[in-house]
């Protein structure tokens, strides 16, 4: 058994003003979420005062980091804007980032585009080329008027896409922001197993194997084409109709609606299922019987 002395799950952070190198808000928890499988699948822990673009740039020096994957499309919020970054990954790996506007962010120049007349990108109020003065390359900035009004600007490196199919992405984080919020609260300083790194992103890790798990058992027991969460559905198709006033309801464009029906979270009620399965023998007839039901309504 091999163990590190210098960082275990009895860790002590050591800010600077302590003389040490460690966050005194906690720790960076930085984790990827793939939004076409519906599960979380890596996560990089930095216990030290350091910008999330640092910490990004650092993971894609490891060998197995998922930025390194060609095609690949990033959904990132707008403290990951890094023009250089992205660029040389659209260089290398034709990778496409989609992420909010920053006011702050230089703007060299713009030139207008024409806006296509298909139902994709009602809402779309501009469509600019930019230049931004932290790249060489160009940017691609839409300007969007969702369906609960005010106004959102979206900004890429991918001029292949329709502007409101980029609007549309981008809505499709926000509703798995869920997922992010309870890493937060859940592995936060206060209710980690430890405080340093290792101790972190293992408890982190476990989570992501956990997920993997729960996906797995349920396309195993259920299919692809068996019961489904239909209550996550149900609450998804209620924030649809929220007005503008109403306190929960989605940005979705509408014309989505047909086309993407479909919703990651798994609800507590099921987990707790699992939960009580793994404390004894349980046969498979006891997933067929009482798993099914409990996906389609509160019991």
């Amino acid at each position: 058994m091999a163990w590190n002395a210098h960082e275990s799950a009895h860790f002590r952070r050591c800010t600077p003003r302590q003389g040490g190198k460690d966050n005194p808000k906690g720790h960076a928890l930085l984790s990827f979420y793939n939004l076409r499988l519906g599960v979380p699948e890596d996560v990089r822990v930095d216990t030290r005062s350091r910008h999330e673009t640092r910490i990004l740039r650092d993971y894609h020096q490891e060998p197995q980091a998922l930025t390194r994957e060609r095609r690949g499309l990033w959904l990132v919020d707008r403290a990951f804007i890094d023009a250089p970054f992205w660029d040389a990954q659209q260089r290398a790996r034709q990778i496409t980032m989609i992420t909010r506007m920053k006011s702050n962010l230089g703007v060299d120049s713009t030139e207008g585009r024409p806006i296509a007349a298909d139902p994709a990108n009602a809402g779309v109020i501009h469509d600019l080329r930019i230049t931004l003065s932290s790249s060489r390359e160009a940017w691609h900035l839409i300007t969007y008027r969702p369906r609960r009004g005010g106004a959102l600007q979206f900004l890429t490196n991918d001029f292949s896409l329709l502007p409101g199919v980029v609007a549309f992405l981008y809505f499709r984080r926000w509703e798995e922001e869920k997922c992010f919020d309870t890493w937060k609260n859940d592995f936060a300083q206060a209710k980690a197993w430890g405080k340093g790194t290792v101790a972190i992103a293992n408890q982190a890790r476990l989570a992501i194997i956990t997920s993997l798990l729960v996906a797995i058992l349920l396309h195993t027991r259920l299919g692809a084409a068996g019961a489904q969460d239909e209550k996550a559905w149900a609450k998804q198709e209620k924030r649809q109709q929220a007005k503008v006033d109403d306190p929960d309801g989605t940005d979705r464009p509408d014309w989505t609606v047909p086309w993407f029906r479909y919703s990651a979270k798994v609800s507590r009620q099921v987990l707790r299922f699992f939960k009580h399965c793994f404390l004894k023998p349980a046969s498979p007839g006891l997933y067929e019987r009482e798993l099914g039901p409990m996906l389609k309504a509160y019991l």
